[in-house]
């Protein structure tokens, strides 16, 4: 299995950073975790063809995690895709997806490929005799309930487990807290975002020291020079942190 990191900046990108997008390679599977704003770009920086992509996965429905799928499926019909695409969106705002892409003129009928869009919701998505997705479904969006339900909306949020022939490789996208996944993390390969979590868990997560374990989703606070890293290092001791860099490759 290989991952690459293709975006692995917080909600607000910048020149070496793009929003969350992860290519990852399992057996005959070639799919993106997330589509952020800038996921295009991110690929085009990483010299991966849009076309190759089989399928793409929402872990949810904010804009550094999604809001680069029209371009993506543009950059497709442009690139004159033949092959059919799976896209997986949580499956409360199934309806909005399917909707938004139309006000993007992504319609079936106009596209060189069709475009099968699919509800996402927590269990296991069977790719393959060796490859499978289980979703977690997590409390990030939970925060949001009482502006969600005044706009007639119920979002959901989910983490993600790859396995593939004894493989397993999780990634956590957005959380309320650590303490919802951490069953995941200790016996895998970890892709951990590091924007929501408290500086506390952080600093627990990163002195357990168990499995392998990488931190994802970086706000500039959490750089080298930044706010959060100093006081990781004053106030819990914690002088290295595994932070993942886009371009990166994961290989299991």
């Amino acid at each position: 299995m290989k991952i690459t990191v293709l975006g692995s900046g917080s909600a607000y990108s910048d020149s070496h950073r793009f929003n969350s997008c992860y290519l990852v390679e399992a057996s005959d599977d070639r799919f993106l975790l997330d589509c952020g704003s800038d996921a295009l770009r991110a690929l085009q920086n990483a010299d991966v063809d849009p076309s190759s992509i089989q399928k793409i996965f929402i872990t949810h429905m904010h804009a550094d995690h999604c809001g680069g799928l029209p371009a993506v499926l543009t950059a497709m019909h442009v690139l004159g895709r033949k092959e059919p695409i799976e896209v997986y969106i949580p499956f409360t705002q199934l309806d909005f997806v399917s909707l938004w892409l139309d006000n993007f003129f992504i319609f079936n009928d106009r596209m060189s490929f069709k475009i099968s869009l699919l509800p996402l919701a927590g269990g296991e998505i069977k790719l393959s005799d060796c490859v499978r997705l289980e979703f977690v479904q997590t409390n990030h969006l939970v925060k949001y309930m009482e502006l969600s339900k005044a706009a007639g909306i119920n979002p959901v949020s989910f983490s993600v487990v790859v396995r593939e022939e004894g493989k397993k490789f999780f990634f956590s996208s957005d959380l309320d807290s650590l303490d919802e996944v951490k069953s995941h993390i200790r016996d895998s390969v970890s892709l951990i975002e590091a924007t929501h979590p408290s500086l506390d868990e952080i600093a627990a997560l990163a002195g357990e020291r168990s499995g392998v374990l990488y931190f994802t989703h970086i706000p500039m606070e959490l750089e080298n020079d930044g706010e959060w890293r100093k006081k990781l290092s004053l106030e819990f001791g914690i002088q290295k942190l595994n932070l993942v860099q886009d371009g990166q490759v994961l290989t299991l």
